[in-house]
C-alpha cells in the first residue's frame, strides 16, 4: 500500500519587491516639484486684534500715539484718530454717516473718502496719508477694520496701497498711482503705514 506524501508549508519569507513602489515615488517627485514651482506664496505682516485690558493711558509727558483707524465700508473709507484732530490737519471738514440724515446736522470726526464710481479711491487715501504721516514721523501702526460684505481682496489693496512711500508724495489720477514705484533710500524701501492692525468693527 502506497504511503501518501504530506505536503510540506515553507516558513522562508520572501523579500519585498519595492522596485514599482520606487519608480513611482522617482516619477512622482519632479511632478510635485514642477508644481510646487506654479504655487505663489505671499506673506502679509499684520497683527491680530487686541482683547482684554487695554494699555495705561499715556501721561502728561508722553505723547499720545495718534490711534489711527481705517475703516472700509461699501462706499468709501473712512479716517479716524484717538490721539489728533486729522480734519483740522488734512484740512477736511467732518462729514456725516452716508445715508443718515438725521446725523448731518451733528458730522462725526473723521475724514471720508468716497468711491469714483464703484472703485475705491485708493489714490486719494494714499495722499492723505502721506500728509499724516508727514505730521507724525514716529507713529507706524495703522488700525485696518472693514464691513462684513467686503471682500478681502480689497483689506489686502489697502494695506498694499499704505505699505510703502512711492516716488511722489500725492498724485493726481489712478494711473500714476498705480505705475509708481517705492522711493528707496540707502537701497532699502521707504516705509509708510508698515503696522497694520486688523480692528474688530464696531456697529
Amino acid at each position: 500500500m502506497a504511503r501518501s506524501k504530506k505536503k510540506t508549508i515553507s516558513t522562508e519569507i520572501e523579500d519585498l519587491n519595492l522596485v514599482p513602489i520606487m519608480n513611482l515615488v522617482v516619477c512622482l517627485i519632479p511632478m510635485v516639484l514642477v508644481g510646487m514651482s506654479l504655487v505663489k506664496i505671499g506673506v502679509i505682516n499684520v497683527n491680530a486684534p487686541r482683547f482684554g485690558m487695554g494699555q495705561a493711558e499715556p501721561s502728561d509727558d508722553e505723547e499720545k500715539p495718534l490711534g489711527l483707524t481705517i475703516a472700509i465700508a461699501e462706499d468709501g473709507f473712512r479716517l479716524t484718530a484717538t490721539g489728533a484732530d486729522i480734519n483740522t490737519e488734512l484740512g477736511e471738514a467732518p462729514a456725516a454717516p452716508a445715508g443718515d440724515p438725521a446725523a448731518a446736522a451733528m458730522p462725526q470726526p473723521g475724514v471720508f473718502i468716497a468711491k469714483n464710481g464703484d472703485v475705491y479711491n485708493y489714490t486719494e487715501l494714499y495722499n492723505k496719508l502721506v500728509v499724516l504721516k508727514d505730521n507724525h514721523a514716529d507713529e507706524t501702526i495703522v488700525n485696518l477694520t472693514a464691513d462684513a460684505k467686503i471682500p478681502f481682496k480689497f483689506v489686502i489693496k489697502v494695506m498694499d496701497s499704505i505699505r510703502f512711500r512711492l516716488e511722489t508724495d500725492k498724485y493726481d489720477d489712478a494711473e500714476s498711482f498705480t505705475a509708481a514705484s517705492p522711493k528707496m533710500e540707502s537701497n532699502q524701501q521707504v516705509l509708510l503705514w508698515p503696522d497694520v492692525v486688523f480692528a474688530v468693527a464696531k456697529q
